[in-house]
């Protein structure tokens, strides 16, 4: 058997809904990977919270905004070198009531 690269980092990314139900993947680190290109390589799995919550790409809108491991941030200018091999994203509570601003930027682009 190949012993792994020193160089590569399988990550266990844990997302969960609304409801606190939360679904693992495993998926291997690229060079410069944020945690929504982690979030996207996770595929159609994507809670309702985060299907169109993505639009800036630059941390600017804060459209994207979750709990990763139990802190606000924003997935897009979170990078998972920075983070554990074990990551948790949660909706974050401060999202609550910005359903309408929301909605106007994505209506935007």
């Amino acid at each position: 058997m190949n012993a792994p690269l020193p160089h590569v980092r399988i990550l266990t990314l844990v997302v969960a809904d609304a409801g606190g139900a939360q679904s693992e993947f495993e998926l291997i680190e690229t060079e410069g990977m944020s945690l929504l290109c982690a979030l996207k390589q996770a595929g159609k799995a994507f809670p309702a919270h985060l299907e169109e919550a993505f639009v800036c790409h630059a941390g600017a809108c804060n459209t994207c905004s979750v709990l990763i491991d139990g802190r606000p941030g924003v997935p897009c200018t979170t990078f998972v070198r920075e983070l554990g091999r074990r990551i948790s994203v949660a909706p974050g509570h401060h999202a609550q009531g910005w359903d309408g601003l929301r909605n106007v930027v994505r209506g935007g682009h």
